[in-house]
């Protein structure tokens, strides 16, 4: 039986500040389990668009992604930041190797319908995750994953980090952004129940993206994952640890 496993999910917005990398390994290297990290790039990846004049859009949270677009994801996501952000941890002492949801079959995808090449996990083999975790490495996962044919698809990291996180019996999911997690009423909350998140969603409080960190925090509770939380740069920081998300 595997030991005691955690799944992080670093934003766009986070690994923008070079200065979290030093503690996020910190916490990583203070865990005494398996750890696996999946990374955002959104920002990123629509910078790019717009340098190369691609043009893209959101529908329900999700980049709606034409081939064109797809090869910019994965020249960003699986390309530069992934490298960017297994160098930075490695040089703060963590043993990371950066993959995609591709290496090794790790994810696969079916197309979400009128989104072009974008996709949502129907499987996920972790054996290449096993194979890192053996050698002691931490493995830092792109969420370009394989789609029918073995074609990429552009899979949101939320949703592969809850894909993942489900697999392998993680006891702790942990979402990290730019944000100190659910900010209701001015002010950082530490816990939500489901009852707390459907009123707050209904009457706007939370909306857009944290809107859909959150659904994806609760789809993870329901899947049983003991711990899910939704953190910002405090927690690294030795400050608010982040809103636990619960059912009850």
């Amino acid at each position: 039986m595997p030991g005691a496993r955690r799944v992080y999910k670093v934003g766009g917005p986070a690994l923008e500040d070079p200065a979290l990398v030093v503690p996020l390994a910190a916490e990583i290297r203070s865990f005494e389990g398996d750890v696996a990290l999946v990374h955002g790039g959104g920002r990123q990846v629509e910078r790019m668009l717009q340098q190369l004049g691609i043009e893209s859009r959101f529908i329900n949270g999700r980049r709606e992604t034409s081939p064109a677009a797809m090869a910019v994801v994965e020249m960003v996501l699986s390309g530069s930041m992934n490298k960017a952000l297994a160098s930075g941890l490695l040089q703060a002492g963590v043993p990371a190797v950066g993959i995609s949801g591709r290496d090794g079959g790790l994810i696969r995808a079916g197309l979400v319908p009128d989104l072009g090449v974008v996709g949502s996990p129907d499987r996920v083999d972790p054996e290449v995750l096993e194979a890192l975790w053996a050698g002691k490495f931490v493995p830092v996962i792109a969420p370009v994953s394989s789609g029918p044919s073995g074609e990429a698809v552009n899979v949101n990291a939320d949703e592969a980090a809850q894909a993942i996180a489900r697999r392998i019996g993680a006891e702790t999911l942990v979402f990290l952004s730019d944000v100190d997690g659910v900010i209701l009423d001015g002010a950082s909350v530490s816990r939500l129940t489901e009852a707390q998140i459907e009123a707050r969603i209904a009457d706007g409080s939370i909306h857009g993206g944290m809107a859909m960190k959150v659904r994806m925090a609760l789809d993870a509770v329901r899947s049983e994952i003991p711990a899910v939380i939704i953190a910002g740069r405090a927690r690294l920081q030795g400050g608010f640890a982040g809103t636990s998300i619960s059912l009850k």
